[in-house]
């Protein structure tokens, strides 16, 4: 068994080694990000593809698509709709999503 000296003396060796082996796997020396690929026609095209969708950008938003009034209260129905844009902000495609959202709010009905 060892003595309490000896056990800090080891724990403190192993937290050093285990330190400096953590900061050496986070250099980029240790990082390789070099790779060797040799692309097909196939591959080119869907790199083509994947480049141009990928400057697309998906947002949802809502929008009110009616108001009713039930038991003294306004009713508004908001449904959402995935909305696709392109790198200058342009619409590109508008889904509806199945997604509702109610708000519903007191008051003298107009």
């Amino acid at each position: 068994m060892l003595s309490k000296t000896s056990s800090a003396v080891v724990t403190f060796l192993f937290l050093t080694l285990f330190i400096a082996m953590m900061a050496y796997l986070d250099t980029p020396q240790a990082k390789s990000d070099e790779t060797v690929t040799f692309p097909i026609a196939a591959e080119e095209e869907d790199q083509e593809t994947a480049a141009w969708e990928s400057q697309l950008v998906t947002v949802y938003e809502d929008k009110k698509i009616g108001t009713k009034w039930e038991d003294g209260y306004r009713v508004e129905t908001y449904q959402e709709f995935e909305v696709v844009k392109d790198s200058d902000g342009k619409t590109v495609d508008v889904r509806p999503t199945g997604n509702y959202s109610y708000l519903k709010y007191k008051g003298d009905e107009e």
